[in-house]
């Protein structure tokens, strides 16, 4: 994939993510009835800190600042959640960071180590 497309999958990803995470309570629920998420929210918390974290990764900033960057986002989403109605920060929900952030990392570094150098010979 070119840069740019990397670049523009990854912001996406994170609008996604964090308009997502902004929707005040009714609205949320209304769009995980819609999606049929059910109680999914700290699975989505994973699943969109591990993309993050990847796409990032990616987009060539080094995986330490990857991580410390999807950290800093997530757990500023939680801390946003505590002024939007319906909403409220969660324990959980930073686990589920950080559970992301990992899985995220760990697909990063095997796509480096056997996908692009096997390109490379």
């Amino acid at each position: 994939m070119r840069a740019d497309g990397k670049r523009l999958l990854l912001l996406l990803v994170a609008v996604a993510f964090v308009g997502g995470a902004l929707l005040p309570g009714k609205q949320r629920d209304t769009v995980g009835t819609w999606l049929a998420l059910g109680s999914l929210d700290v699975s989505i918390h994973v699943f969109f800190c591990a993309l993050v974290t990847l796409l990032v990764g990616l987009n060539g900033v080094r995986a330490a600042l990857a991580v410390m960057g999807t950290l800093l986002l997530g757990a500023g989403i939680e801390f946003a959640q505590l002024w939007i109605p319906g909403r409220s920060a969660s324990l959980d929900d930073l686990v589920g960071n950080a559970a992301g952030v990992l899985i995220g990392l760990l697909l990063l570094w095997a796509i480096k180590r056997f996908w692009i150098r096997g390109k490379n010979g």
